[in-house]
């Protein structure tokens, strides 16, 4: 269940208690702006750190839910993926209230981040970010 803003009711925030981000084809990915009520999660804060060090615009900023209807209809959004501490990362592939029901078909890159923050975690992928330490 996506969760609207509660003031206007019309801004994406998070799918349950997951941040939320949303890819345009033009290979740039926007994520609803930390606004007080959002999670200030580390999976979100590690995802775009490791997207921008891809060399990804990655945008935070208010994603009205209407807007980005249109924007799944015409292929201006090509996937949406949610994140959290339990799930890591898991794709969006419908999208759906009582006014639309919609297919977002791809998930290339929702893909590659999983595989990439979960190689960091296991050790199969190099951590240029510091973020694991030896205990023992």
């Amino acid at each position: 269940m996506c969760f609207l803003d509660a003031k206007e009711n019309q801004y994406l925030e998070e799918l349950g208690g997951m941040n939320v981000f949303v890819v345009r084809k033009d290979g740039s990915v926007v994520t609803p702006s930390l606004t007080g009520t959002i999670l200030e999660g580390s999976t979100r804060s590690a995802i775009i750190r490791m997207l921008r060090g891809r060399g990804v615009r990655v945008f935070e900023d208010r994603i009205r839910l209407a807007d980005l209807a249109e924007d799944i209809r015409t292929g201006e959004v090509t996937e949406m993926f949610a994140c959290g501490t339990a799930a890591v990362v898991t794709p969006i592939g419908r999208l759906a209230s009582t006014d639309f029901d919609l297919e977002i078909p791809g998930s290339e890159l929702t893909l590659s981040v999983y595989n990439q923050l979960v190689g960091i975690q296991n050790g199969l992928e190099p951590d240029t970010y510091n973020w694991l330490y030896r205990l023992a």
